[in-house]
């Protein structure tokens, strides 16, 4: 073929496309989502130009989309060599060093693609994220106000600031975000449940309701929204709503924080009839440990006297429907009873009992056992006449007498004897370890026989960190031995970590916390950690935090030591210390909790000085410290009657007669916290004046207290100038009016000022 015919049969057959061409095929097979044509079609271009920093773009884009990020950052770094100017390309590497976890190189390739063109909204909003992951917040702030400005309707924009603004404490400002998002996007779910957060954070419970409420109608099955509403009941004193709330939550999905608010909703309610349902819960919520259980000790005791006829004088039908209920049961193998009425039936419960295995009649073993259980808990602070306690003593000596004879024992007489008596006070009890017995007894055993040899090896193995030398230090020592406060049987279930920063700013949202670090390495302070409940569950709360819990007694660090083994929890010391010696330790520590601990010292300001003297720079504490005018209502009692347990019981029969107002006191139920309660041997109780002058002269600042959100809704309805409710002559006229607000005691945060 000659050159004049290759020309003509060239003229004939079609151009093989160009780069631009592939190139404009392969965005509409993108566009479209045929991400393999697209792929194919981009690398014939590079096959045609290898420096088509487009295709490399797009190819490096397509790798992203497909999870491939490592090859995506090699692609992408390519097409910024052909074209360092391009924004784009640099946005989509920020994008694909992110899928790598390189947040620092996503932030800069980011930053990079805003420095080159400004005017990208959808840019300045993913930098805001990245930054915001970082820890970044303030920085996160700027990028979103910028992607907001440059793009009014750019909703993920305004919901993005509203939440960084949040997370800041800065609800007042969040809230006005979120009516942006809701104006743009009024049928979005997470903007009204957004809106809701932020006016339950600034006190406005009602319209936080209805904000809830709308959100529910868009997105009826979502389980946050339903935990919110309920929360918001529970501010607004709606338990019953709460409940239904939080039982549609459980029904959507049950999880450690559904099942924590079904607790919170429940403990509060006046079971006035019976509520379906609720019975069960209550039971599972009590044996799964869905939150502490001393929670649930009230409103099951109501549920208990619903379903059982609870009359002191014990009718035969009535006594075994008593011994049969699985709830009553739960409720005694693990925490001590709240209920008057329903102590008053187990009191004569206990008598029945003794009465039988006497006559050698037939018990029912499990409940004789978690009676025996309930009264190790609660320290034996049954009342008991002079027979009845003759006719124990004289049980307890059949039993030690057949424990010395090797004799065959029935296991009903050792689970009615340790409803008397603990099992260690018994001669010769470590004998029964050496037999095999029904679980019921062998879960007496171990609570009253192996816990006990536990604690004792422990107590000897805890260091002691300062002298104890001061006399009223001494005084509280002796009776926290006698009496470790308080004996708890379960934690709560922990909780997600976070950080102590992250923490402030839910507790204290109207205080700005943002010069608080968010590390997560923490040193706590647990002042006067009695028998470690509190120790434990903050370990559980902050990430990272190695904590020195310290107290006076022994034998209340021997019992947190054991639990603390017994949960597998690291990361907590115990140690023997004075409060008021801790300054020659050189301890400094980022949190101090001393709650309940201060008023028991010979000058709680002086051990109050000591404890601000140990934080660091910017370091917070929390404190816990009596109200003179909430406990002026506690009776003046002879002191002598708390020297015993059976002056307590007997001074808790006066109270009860009298129907005085303190037997309503949850600290009245067990014998260790009623002598704490009625009989301690050092309590000074303090003002709010008292407390204010102390933080003034030692550059401390109120944070905060921790109250019910309805009691914080009050008081920032009263005194609307100070949304942060730290203004203590506020609080002290407060108080004055509403002299149960601090019932338990003043316990609030405050830091180191700068």
């Amino acid at each position: 073929m000659n050159r004049k015919q290759r020309r003509a049969r060239d003229k004939l057959q079609p151009e093989s496309p160009g780069p631009r061409e592939l190139f404009a095929a392969a965005v509409q097979h993108h566009r479209e989502g045929r991400l393999q044509d697209a792929a194919q079609l981009y690398r014939q271009v590079l096959v045609l130009d290898p420096r088509h920093a487009d295709s490399l773009h797009r190819l490096g884009v397509i790798a992203h989309q497909k999870g491939r990020h490592a090859q995506a950052v090699e692609l992408l770094r390519q097409s910024i060599a052909c074209r360092p100017d391009a924004a784009p390309y640099h946005a989509h590497l920020g994008l694909a060093l992110d899928g790598l976890g390189r947040l620092e190189e996503a932030v800069e390739s980011c930053r990079q693609a805003v420095t080159l063109d400004p005017g990208l909204p959808d840019q300045h909003n993913n930098l805001g994220v990245l930054l915001q992951r970082l820890g970044r917040q303030e920085d996160a702030i700027a990028c979103y106000r910028k992607a907001a400005e440059l793009a009014p309707d750019l909703v993920e924009a305004h919901n993005n600031l509203g939440r960084a603004l949040a997370q800041l404490g800065r609800p007042g400002e969040a809230q006005i975000s979120f009516r942006q998002v809701i104006r743009l996007a009024p049928d979005a779910a997470d903007g009204h449940a957004n809106l809701g957060s932020a006016l339950k954070s600034l006190g406005q419970f009602e319209e936080a309701f209805a904000c809830f409420q709308q959100a529910l109608q868009i997105a009826p099955a979502q389980t946050e929204i339903l935990e919110s509403l309920a929360q918001t009941q529970i501010a607004l004193r709606d338990y019953r709503g709460a409940l239904a709330s939080a039982l549609r939550a459980l029904a959507v999905a049950e999880t450690p924080q559904t099942r924590r608010l079904f607790v919170q909703c429940v403990k509060d309610i006046e079971i006035e009839s019976e509520i379906a349902g609720l019975r069960p819960l209550l039971l599972r919520a009590l044996t799964e440990n869905w939150d502490r259980p001393d929670e649930l000790a009230r409103v099951s005791a109501d549920v208990i006297r619903q379903s059982v006829l609870c009359q002191p004088d014990l009718e035969d039908e009535t006594f075994a429907a008593l011994a049969a209920d699985t709830l009553l049961q739960a409720l005694l193998c693990r925490t001590p009873n709240q209920d008057l009425k329903l102590e008053s039936v187990l009191t004569a419960a206990r008598r029945r009992l003794l009465q039988t295995v006497q006559q050698s009649a037939s018990i029912d073993l499990a409940f004789a056992c978690a009676m025996a259980r309930q009264c190790f808990i609660n320290e034996y602070v049954f009342a008991q006449g002079v027979k009845e306690t003759e006719r124990a003593c004289r049980l307890r000596d059949e039993l030690a007498a057949a424990l010395e004879q090797g004799a065959v024992l029935d296991p009903v007489l050792i689970g009615v004897v340790a409803a008397y008596f603990p099992l260690l006070s018994v001669p010769l009890a470590p004998r029964l370890l050496e037999r095999s017995w029904p679980a019921e007894i062998e879960a007496v055993l171990t609570q009253q026989i192996r816990e006990p040899g536990q604690e004792d090896t422990l107590r000897a193995a805890i260091p002691r960190l300062t002298v104890i030398k001061d006399d009223v230090s001494r005084l509280v020592q002796s009776q926290y031995e006698e009496n470790p406060y308080p004996r708890w049987v379960s934690a709560g279930p922990a909780v997600t970590p976070q950080s102590l920063a992250s923490f402030l700013r839910q507790t204290s949202p109207f205080v700005p916390v943002e010069d608080q670090s968010d590390s997560q390495d923490l040193d706590i302070l647990v002042a006067g950690c009695g028998t470690g409940r509190n120790a434990i569950e903050t370990r559980q709360k902050f990430a990272g935090a190695q904590v020195l819990a310290v107290d006076l007694s022994r034998n209340s660090l021997a019992h947190a030591a054991r639990k603390t083994q017994e949960l597998g929890i690291s990361g907590i010391d115990y140690a023997q210390a004075d409060i008021l010696e801790l300054g020659a330790t050189g301890r400094r520590f980022d949190l101090i909790e001393a709650v309940g601990v201060l008023h028991h010292l010979a000058d709680p300001f002086a051990g109050w000085h000591v404890l601000a003297s140990l934080l660091k720079p910017r370091g917070v504490m929390m404190v816990g410290l009596y109200s003179s005018e909430a406990r002026r209502d506690l009776p003046a009692m002879a002191f002598g009657l708390g020297d015993t347990a059976q002056g307590v019981r007997q001074a808790r029969q006066i109270l009860i007669g009298q129907n005085a107002p303190v037997t309503q006191r949850v600290d009245f139920f067990t014998t260790s916290t009623c002598r704490d309660l009625l009989f301690h041997v050092q309590e000074h109780r303090l003002t709010l004046a008292e407390i204010a002058g102390f933080l003034a002269a030692n550059n401390l600042r109120l944070l905060g207290f921790s109250l019910e959100d309805a009691v914080l809704a009050a008081y920032r309805k009263r005194f609307a100038d100070d949304p942060g409710a730290v203004n203590l002559d506020h609080w002290q006229a407060f108080e004055k009016d509403h002299p149960e607000t601090f019932s338990g005691m003043y316990e609030f945060w405050l830091r180191k000022a700068p």
